[in-house]
């Protein structure tokens, strides 16, 4: 066999092993990613920025009792919408958007209360809540499926472990084969990377 040949060998070889292990990484991806709790009862509710199906949510566990208040934080407005507010063009922001559905779902406007200002990542909506609530209130964090992982590091590094919940709606699952759902793929891949940021001291 000449020295080629052999190489061609070991190189096919390599490659199909990558490619094995691409594939088995991309299988479990959903396993990784998705870490919620089971809802519990607790002296907050918090909504994340990001989804509005978030919101839908908490206001399904507040009906149930779960907490006697909800909070939403004020998200960064970003500067496609700064441009529209220059030019007149309203375009409402999120947290008013977010509180309206929790009136439309039943939430009694003196159980909202919103926090923060300008927020721009998980880590900044952490340190903002850790500034408006007392110690040890115990939280109930909504988010979305793929980003219950890192919500859990994120907020861990601020708050007791034992004080918060990260939960997801089970009625807004997160598909295994998410390479095959554009809006699965996007978010699959953004939050592999924000939690590589995230672990290499990233606090964004």
């Amino acid at each position: 066999m000449t020295c080629l040949r052999r190489c061609l060998i070991v190189l096919l070889s390599f490659l199909l092993l990558a490619a094995a292990a691409l594939g088995g990484a991309a299988w479990l991806a959903t396993d990784w990613l998705v870490r919620g709790d089971a809802p519990a009862k607790a002296d907050a509710i918090l909504v994340l920025s990001g989804d509005p199906l978030r919101v839908v949510y908490a206001a399904e566990l507040f009906r149930e009792g779960l907490a006697p208040q909800v909070i939403l934080t004020v998200e960064r407005r970003g500067r496609e919408r700064e441009k529209l507010d220059e030019l007149g063009i309203p375009f409402p922001r999120m947290e008013n958007v977010y509180r309206d559905v929790l009136l439309k779902l039943g939430v009694p406007g003196d159980a909202i209360r919103t926090v923060g200002h300008e927020l721009a990542s998980t880590a900044a909506e952490a340190l903002a809540l850790k500034a408006a609530v007392k110690p040890g209130t115990t939280l109930l964090i909504v988010t979305s499926p793929y980003h219950t992982r890192r919500s859990r590091m994120v907020f861990e590094e601020h708050f007791p472990a034992a004080t918060i919940r990260v939960v997801s709606d089970p009625k807004d699952p997160f598909p295994r084969r998410w390479w095959t759902d554009q809006d699965a793929a996007r978010n699959t891949l953004l939050e592999f990377a924000k939690t590589a940021f995230f672990l290499a001291g990233g606090r964004f």
